[in-house]
């Protein structure tokens, strides 16, 4: 984190009152060694403190948020922020659970339901389906380091009693859906695709999520095959882009009769 020297907000500063707002906030958080977690000052406490409108005041500390110094909890306040969680599985077959794990972090899931389901929509798209045919769709909240940071909608491209009851009774809350489906019905993730884009939180998700409307998301969708290029599952997610972020390799690729181009992922 660059901190500024800017001591006091200056009328006479090239820099407007918002920026110099943030970079004194950031001093604040740097000298006085101010821990993830820890409460800071109102809007209100803010403008009388540093002599600004409140407009300044929300300018200055929703970049921060943005940027991932701040955190604003609904109800509660504004806080030092933790550092964001960086995925990688964007880049690989491995799941969200995975992913993390590997990483160090505790991750746990609320199933919200497990059901079998017509497919319609987007779903249907990317499942590859004609209509009138059933998948398994399981509904999650995933949370990491006991936060919660996705909303998460699976979809198996199976119409399995077997498969549907073996997830219900499953212990989904701390285990690797991809890991169950492996060991249990030989069903390996080989290949896939992914996308994400920036979106804005709104109806349930602002609940689900403990964000605002408008607050920034990421949205992935996920479309994952076998070794035989079947689609065996495709997944939505929703992120909170204040907690995470996303983190992939790229290389250079040659391609005959053009010109090199960077792999992406969406």
């Amino acid at each position: 984190m660059e901190v500024s020297e800017i001591s006091e907000i200056t009328h006479d500063s090239r820099l407007p009152y918002y920026e110099q707002l943030k970079q004194l906030l950031m001093r604040e958080i740097a000298r006085d060694k101010l821990e993830p977690g820890h409460l800071m000052a109102s809007e209100s406490e803010m403008c009388q403190r540093y002599g600004v409108s409140r407009t300044v005041v929300r300018q200055a500390v929703g970049e921060l948020v943005h940027e991932g110094v701040l955190q604003r909890i609904r109800g509660k306040g504004t806080f030092v922020a933790r550092p964001k969680i960086s995925e990688q599985f964007m880049e690989s077959t491995v799941g969200f659970f995975e992913d993390m794990t590997s990483h160090g972090h505790s991750v746990t899931s609320t199933v919200l339901s497990i059901d079998r389901i017509e497919v319609a929509g987007r779903v249907r798209e990317l499942l590859g389906v004609p209509p009138g045919s059933h998948c398994i769709e399981i509904v999650r909240l995933r949370a990491v380091n006991d936060e919660v940071v996705a909303f998460t909608k699976s979809y198996l491209n199976r119409d399995d009693a077997e498969l549907l009851e073996f997830l219900r009774t499953a212990d989904l809350s701390t285990a690797s859906l991809y890991r169950l489906l492996e060991d249990n019905f030989g069903l390996h993730i080989d290949a896939g695709h992914r996308s994400i884009e920036a979106i804005a939180a709104s109806g349930m998700i602002t609940r689900l999520l403990e964000v605002d409307p408008g607050d920034p998301l990421l949205y992935i969708e996920s479309v994952a095959r076998t070794s035989d290029q079947r689609v065996l599952e495709c997944f939505q997610a929703w992120h909170r882009a204040d907690r995470v972020k996303v983190e992939m390799d790229v290389v250079r690729e040659n391609r005959v009769g053009g010109l090199p181009s960077l792999l992406s992922h969406g």
